[in-house]
């Protein structure tokens, strides 16, 4: 599993707003672990795919025309191998 931290700055409830409209354009199977949080200048998502090629796939495809398509800033990205993962006390690889 890979992981993806993505941070967007600016009004927190205007970025939100573009955040749902973009998430609805994604298959909901799609998100194996993903997570978005409001933060004081902005949103945080975190985000996994299955291996770093699939992210660098998604980071170089589809990703800058979504993020346009809902008036999304280009956001501050890092990414990581993910060592270990819970969800809801179970865990993931």
């Amino acid at each position: 599993m890979y992981m993806s931290i993505w941070r967007f700055s600016g009004d927190p409830y205007d970025l939100l707003r573009r955040y749902d409209a973009m998430v609805a354009d994604v298959p909901t199977q799609n998100l194996r672990l993903h997570a978005c949080v409001r933060t004081a200048g902005g949103i945080v998502v975190v985000d996994t795919c299955p291996d770093r090629a699939a992210f660098r796939g998604f980071a170089a495809g589809p990703l800058p025309a979504l993020l346009a398509r809902h008036g999304l800033p280009q956001p501050t990205i890092e990414d990581a191998p993910v060592h270990r993962a819970f969800i809801d006390g179970a865990e993931r690889r």
